[in-house]
């Protein structure tokens, strides 16, 4: 078998990435749906969707349901995001067409009861109140928010107890229905399986979609945000985010070497500058965060409140000498090493392997060969990197802090810096 992207006649898509001498199989099926396309009134009706996959589907009760995977030695899950859902599997190779039937059931058969519904707002509740409870969940949340005011990217994924309390069953399975489209849903599998088998399970499953009306969701807007909340804590956590390639960019390969360059690790610039040299955090670190149609180069930072205005200070006057300057041919080569190792990681690993495959599909509508991405990392000049820095400095920048009140004087000496 080779790498290959099989369309059936309705035009679901299903990736299908075998990898020679395994003996499992990662499997799932994800949907272009998210927090991005909920109303405001129903913020986190994606999520709470998700959460209702387990309350029992198909011939089986939520007991049942999950004997009935651990009987084959298979795990399931599912996550929501901004702009995807995903529910997969991971099995040994003969129990993968199983393993896609027991997710039609999800999908296509489940029980919904108003009682199980009531009580599955009351954990969302527990775990909104979990991600509060840790600071350096919580300070990206207020992030998103001042970063994407009254818009869906802005709300929280979990929701509010407000935006649920009236969603009832009837309001999930229009949700449902209104985004359970075949140009939104791709299958996607990795590891060991027999292809035949799985295909006949797709079709069988999935092949009975229908079109529907186009469901839009609202452009990304960012906006030079700052947010802050007052606790009282050992250390402030900061977030500071600029300008980056959305999704399906083919500079964000320039961008995956540029943040790896400025805080990707252990000899990154802000790691050595701010931590090694100065000692002002016990943990900083820079990361790319991508959306259909935006992107943001983000750092992380945790220090003591009387550190903060000084961490803020650095980050930003690193990324102005970037801008500056570009890379070194040392640092470029670094990068490059980084990232190809990470990469050669990847591929041997299912799961990762599946879920990169969807986000190929979903943003280039094809499979992009581990050998192509290669060769457009190696190709980013120091040049390209230096861009990606520019165009930082140009767009909206966005800070939010969480901790004592001393170390909010960082926005403002971001402010000052942006």
């Amino acid at each position: 078998m080779e790498l290959e992207l099989h369309r059936l006649a309705n035009g679901v898509r299903v990736a299908l990435d075998p990898m020679p001498g395994l003996g499992t199989a990662a499997l799932g099926v994800w949907q272009r749906v998210g927090a991005r396309w909920e109303p405001a009134q129903h913020n986190g009706i994606a999520h709470l969707f998700e959460h209702m996959a387990f309350k029992g589907a198909g011939a089986r009760d939520a007991r049942q349901f999950a004997e009935a995977m651990e009987n084959v030695g298979g795990a399931m899950n599912a996550g929501t995001g901004y702009e995807r859902t995903s529910y997969y599997a991971r099995v040994v190779a003969e129990h993968a067409p199983f393993a896609l039937d027991m997710i039609g059931d999800i999908l296509f058969a489940p029980h919904w009861a108003p009682d199980d519904l009531e009580k599955e707002k009351g954990v969302v509740a527990q775990e909104r109140g979990e991600a509060f409870d840790v600071p350096d969940d919580r300070v990206f949340e207020l992030h998103q928010a001042a970063l994407y005011p009254d818009q869906p990217l802005g709300r929280p994924i979990l929701g509010e107890d407000a935006t649920l309390k009236n969603v009832s069953v009837e309001t999930l399975r229009a949700f449902a229905d209104a985004h359970m489209t075949p140009e939104r849903v791709i299958v996607s599998i990795a590891g060991a399986f027999d292809r035949d088998a799985f295909l006949e399970t797709a079709e069988r499953r999935f092949g009975h979609l229908k079109g529907g009306p186009v469901q839009e969701r609202p452009a990304a807007i960012p906006f030079a945000g700052r947010a802050s909340e007052v606790r009282k804590l050992e250390q402030t956590h900061l977030v500071f985010s600029w300008p980056s390639p959305e999704a399906g960019s083919n500079k964000l390969f320039a961008a995956r070497l540029m943040s790896e360059i400025f805080g990707g690790g252990m000899s990154s610039r802000l790691f050595q500058e701010v931590r090694e040299t100065r000692g002002l955090v016990y943990a900083i670190d820079s990361f790319l965060d991508t959306f259909e149609d935006d992107g943001r180069l983000s750092v992380y930072a945790g220090c003591s409140a009387q550190n903060g205005a000084t961490v803020a200070k650095i980050v930003s006057e690193q990324l102005a000498i970037m801008a500056d300057h570009g890379p070194t041919d040392a640092e470029l080569a670094r990068a490059k090493a980084v990232a190809r190792a990470q990469m050669l990681m990847g591929l041997e690993a299912p799961s990762a392997r599946a879920e990169a495959r969807v986000g190929q599909v979903l943003m280039r509508d094809r499979l992009v060969s581990f050998d192509e991405i290669r060769a457009r990392l190696d190709a980013v000049t120091a040049e390209d990197v230096q861009a990606i820095a520019r165009a930082a400095l140009v767009g909206p920048a966005c800070a939010a802090a969480i901790g004592p009140k001393a170390g909010h004087g960082a926005l403002a000496a971001f402010q000052a810096q942006s």
